[in-house]
């Protein structure tokens, strides 16, 4: 797991879309799905669900995102 994959994890929580999180980073939205597939696949689980270019957090995707935060707070 990459610091930068927490980023785009983030900036799509805090921008609401993978589309305005690249915009925000200055990714592509493939490569920020491309970040966030690698992701799920390295901790087994899908973080997202994905409802065209909506996306709402699953329950894993929250207990996630509870680690995150206080990983990127730090």
């Amino acid at each position: 797991m990459l610091l930068a994959q927490l980023q785009v994890f983030h900036a799509i929580l805090k921008h609401g879309s993978f589309t305005h999180a690249g915009e925000y980073l200055h990714l592509s939205q493939p490569a920020v799905s491309s970040s966030i597939k690698r992701l799920e696949e390295e901790l087994g689980v899908e973080l997202f669900h994905r409802f065209g270019k909506q996306v709402q957090l699953t329950e894993a995707g929250k207990v996630f995102e509870r680690h995150v935060s206080r990983l990127l707070a730090s």
